[in-house]
């Protein structure tokens, strides 16, 4: 992997910046969070492929897949070893080409051949991750679902995670009604059951031994504290028809999440949008009240499928539905969104998390993105602030999640882990506007001494499109490599001092 190269003085200087943000104990004011964690009682490990991409499958047929012809690569390999799913809507229009230079179906608006599986296992070998891959379920075709699987096997190798039948099958109806094509007309879940069944045996002939995830349904919330906490409901009889027909120990059971969705983009009037709460801002992604009911979310969802003895995995989520809201879903304050829902997912026991992005907008939600046409045929992707978010939580995978507890008047979070080497780590995301005062971080039973600490950093929760981490920014050609400060331990603790919103990366031993 390329490296950043920088002179000793701008090491130095980037050192600086960080270490201005701590405070020493003894000269800090009292502390007005205190964050305690215990070393000693260890949880569940957060799995290496934990955190993943998830990519339109229309997206396969892109030069940007191929390792050799964008730094994509590059930026999605300084995330850590994760997961690439290329699916999501796209797929129910995305036709299996096995000869690349025959015409499409003409209901396809893209399509999928053999040499574009051959660039997904190189982007997935260059990048250390597996890959769940989509097949188009709206077009009721088993025969060529079968046909692209074995080649996937073939091509994709060991890498292949799993494979997903159709997207969001439970609201194929509403979907149709927005223009997203033909779907069938899965009104109750047991229309839904026969086809899964024909296309799980297709496959199973033909890529022996590929497991199948699913059943890949969509949910969330509209932002309306009155409607939101009743909307998992409708997702039980989806979920526990599935897994009557499907569930079995250790396969994969999947589920979208967005807490909130951008109404105005499905058409409906602003008035009635901010009636139901559809038009987010970046305060309420930041709320407490945001925070706990994506935690209610992850402790249902994790719970059905523990219940089945089956492994949580939130196959495709981010902010706000409907590719997110300009001036929202692309600032600082997302950034601090994304360490906040996808720690709270891991900590929950979900084991695997796919953040969607749209490549080419980067006004969206998107981690990378293309800022224009001319950037995307050039293979120059950029960087909006939520992906330094991913970033950082991409340094927890791994670890043994151990237990938090957080005391205090602002809306701070804290996660932790203990390495595999014995080293605890520790992110205080705080997402309060009007703090400004000192984190105290207490370890018990940890390996105590010095620290190294990294932050990620913003001028403003609004902030639009920059921020930095450990005081810099991902090189044009993908490359990162940040440095840490040192921050040693007084009077039993670590104290960081916040000034505005912002998130560290603590490590301890």
């Amino acid at each position: 992997m390329r490296t950043v190269k920088r002179s000793a003085i701008a090491v130095a200087a980037m050192l600086a910046a960080q270490a201005a943000w701590v405070v020493p104990a003894s000269a800090a004011p009292p502390p007005v969070v205190t964050v305690h964690v215990d070393a000693a009682a260890r949880g569940r490990t957060i799995p290496a492929d934990f955190l993943g991409l998830s990519f339109e499958a229309d997206q396969l047929h892109r030069t940007w897949t191929d390792p050799a012809r964008s730094n994509v690569d590059e930026l999605i390999a300084n995330l850590g070893a994760g997961n690439l799913r290329f699916s999501a809507n796209a797929v129910d229009n995305t036709a299996w080409q096995p000869d690349d230079a025959a015409p499409p179906p003409a209901w396809a608006d893209a399509a999928v051949s053999p040499d574009d599986l051959s660039r997904l296992g190189a982007l997935a070998a260059a990048t250390g991750t597996t890959v769940d891959l989509g097949v188009n379920l709206a077009h009721r075709d088993p025969a060529a679902a079968a046909q692209e699987a074995a080649q996937a096997q073939e091509r994709i190798g060991t890498r292949l995670r799993s494979i997903q039948i159709g997207n969001e099958p439970n609201v194929y109806p509403l979907v149709g009604l927005f223009g997203g094509g033909e779907r069938p007309q899965y009104v109750v879940p047991q229309q839904y059951i026969p086809d899964a069944r024909a296309y799980r045996d297709a496959i199973a002939a033909a890529a022996p031994g590929t497991p199948i995830s699913g059943p890949d349904t969509a949910g969330g919330a509209v932002g309306n504290p009155l409607i939101d906490p009743h909307l998992p409901a409708a997702l039980d009889p989806w979920l526990d028809a599935y897994i009557g027909a499907f569930g079995a120990p250790g396969a994969a059971l999947n589920q979208h999440y967005y807490p909130f969705v951008n109404t105005e983009r499905m058409g409906f009037p602003q008035a009635l949008s901010d009636a139901v709460g559809g038009l987010p801002t970046v305060d309420k992604l930041l709320s407490r009240e945001t925070s706990d009911k994506q935690e209610a979310f992850l402790r249902y969802f994790v719970a059905k499928a523990e219940g089945a003895g089956m492994v949580p995995r939130i196959s495709e989520t981010n902010s706000v539905a409907m590719e997110g809201r300009p001036g929202v879903t692309d600032t600082f304050g997302a950034a601090l969104w994304t360490v906040d829902y996808v720690m709270t997912a891991a900590r929950e026991g979900v084991a695997g998390l796919d953040l969607h992005d749209h490549i080419d907008d980067c006004t969206s939600y998107s981690m990378i993105c293309f800022a224009d046409p001319a950037a995307a045929d050039a293979g120059a992707a950029r960087v909006n602030p939520n992906y330094y978010g991913a970033y950082m939580v991409g340094r927890m995978t791994g670890g043994a999640v151990l237990p938090v507890t957080v005391d205090g008047d602002a809306h701070v979070s804290a996660f932790a882990v203990r390495m595999a080497d014995g080293t605890v780590r520790v992110i205080v995301d705080d997402m309060e506007r009007g703090f400004d005062g000192t984190v105290r971080v207490i370890i018990d039973g940890g390996p105590g001494g010095g620290a190294t600490v990294q932050r990620l950093d913003g001028e403003s929760v609004d902030t639009v499109g920059a921020a930095t981490y450990a005081g810099m920014t991902v090189a044009a050609d993908g490359s990162f490599a940040p440095g840490s400060a040192s921050l040693r331990a007084e009077d039993g603790g670590y104290a960081v001092r916040f000034g505005r919103p912002g998130a560290v990366l603590l490590t301890v031993g």
